[in-house]
């Protein structure tokens, strides 16, 4: 193995302009329910000037491609400009220095990883996606036709994959389950619970609920709900032998968490991992692996926000409680607080049955009592989410994906007799 920093990617604001004409064309042929839901949420963070001026561009870009071979003509334009008007020659240059046989990709939305792709493609070289989260079909802007065969989660993805992306086919893509999730199946990811509760510093005698935090962009009222939680333990709706933990997100300021942390009275922090010198990257170690693993087991009930925790949380079979309500005065986030459960990619965790969505502080606090007296409440609707969302739940789409790596490489394989055996089914 050898790793080679990519080139940082260069673009002129004209080239750039032409990008998010064609995703506007992109999202309008996507169609997915997620768009609208995101422009109102974001409209949280504009002031009142720049929602008018994105409503009306918007609507004039839409227009635009009403006109017969608008988007042809775009595409055209766009790829006569990636050469003079980016650093397309510079990543070139590097790209042929590696004489690479064939390209790999996780992350083809960023930038310096796309335009490294592109490269490749220029050159006639194979390239293989591998799209690396449920939601980064939808989540993400347009990317030109570099791939000559995807690997995607489950059958939503490859749904998208052909709605967005009209030169992609059938034949292109492959079902291969969410890697990411493989580790639960392998018992060497597990401590004991005694083990567990003395590294996280918690009581030996108590229940524990997990407080998955989210992103503040997706819900900033979050933190009201583990204030809610913690005063109905105080109260005892919730039995005074509850402990909450709080796990922040990896990416999320703990500053706005902290307000509340200090009003607390039986909330134990437990931050993931150590985060790098750079926003949202960290060195993720086994230790780190197995604190998740073993928290995601010995709790009782899981809390989050429409987080992908839920499939977390369904891969362990915990209770799972999703809040969906803003009840401070003028419930300024309660419409995009329910509309995160209404997301495409989120729609089959929503539709599961497994995950209890709450729309009010009583429901909130029943739902999580409810939980911690019935560990199997809603168990089929768990196995349903790991059913939909990873398609696979043996440990083994890691396994998938290598063997559709070396199909790629080596089209004498037969992948799909591959994944057969891997599944079973020969």
């Amino acid at each position: 193995m050898e790793v080679h920093p990519l080139t940082a990617v260069q673009r002129s604001g004209q080239y750039e302009r032409v990008r998010s004409w064609l995703n506007i064309d992109f999202k309008k042929r996507l169609n997915s329910p997620s768009q609208p839901i995101w422009e109102r949420r974001a409209d949280h963070h504009r002031n009142l000037s720049q929602r008018w001026s994105r409503r009306i561009k918007g609507k004039l870009f839409r227009t635009a491609f009403t006109i017969p071979g608008t988007v042809e003509r775009l595409r055209n334009i766009e790829r006569e400009m990636v050469w003079p008007h980016t650093n397309l020659r510079e990543i070139d240059r590097h790209i042929a220095s590696l004489k690479p046989d064939a390209a790999f990709s996780l992350t083809p939305f960023i930038p310096s990883e796309e335009m490294a792709l592109r490269s490749c493609a220029e050159r006639k070289i194979p390239v293989l996606a591998s799209i690396l989260s449920f939601d980064n079909i939808v989540a993400h802007p347009w990317i030109p036709g570099l791939f000559d065969k995807y690997m995607v989660w489950n059958r939503y993805n490859a749904d998208e994959l052909m709605r967005g992306y009209p030169e992609v086919s059938d034949e292109m893509i492959r079902i291969v389950g969410s890697p990411q999730f493989d580790f639960y199946r392998d018992r060497r990811y597990y401590w004991p619970e005694t083990e567990w509760r003395k590294e996280v510093g918690l009581p030996s005698d108590r229940q524990v609920i997990l407080f998955g935090g989210g992103h503040y962009f997706c819900a900033p009222h979050e933190p009201t709900f583990l204030l809610q939680l913690d005063r109905a333990i105080e109260n005892n709706e919730i039995p005074r032998d509850t402990l909450i933990l709080f796990r922040c997100h990896p990416v999320d300021p703990i500053e706005r968490w902290l307000p509340v942390l200090n009003e607390t009275k039986h909330v134990i922090r437990d931050d993931p991992w150590r985060r790098g010198a750079i926003a949202g990257h960290a060195n993720i170690q086994s230790y780190d692996i197995q604190k998740l693993t073993s928290t995601l087991l010995h709790t009782a009930v899981h809390v989050n926000v429409a987080s992908t925790m839920s499939v977390d949380g369904a891969f362990l079979d915990r209770p799972l409680v999703g809040p969906a309500y803003d009840d401070s005065p003028g419930r300024r986030f309660d419409r995009s607080a329910r509309e995160l459960y209404l997301q495409e990619h989120y729609l089959p965790i929503t539709n599961s049955g497994g995950l209890e969505i709450v729309h009010s502080r009583e429901e909130f606090i029943r739902a999580v009592r409810a939980g911690l007296g019935d560990s199997h409440r809603l168990s089929e609707g768990r196995r349903n989410i790991v059913r939909e969302i990873c398609s696979y739940d043996d440990g083994r789409c890691t396994e998938r994906v290598v063997r559709g790596l070396e199909s790629f490489l080596h089209p004498s394989l037969d992948f799909d007799q591959e994944i057969a055996v891997l599944s079973g089914r020969v």
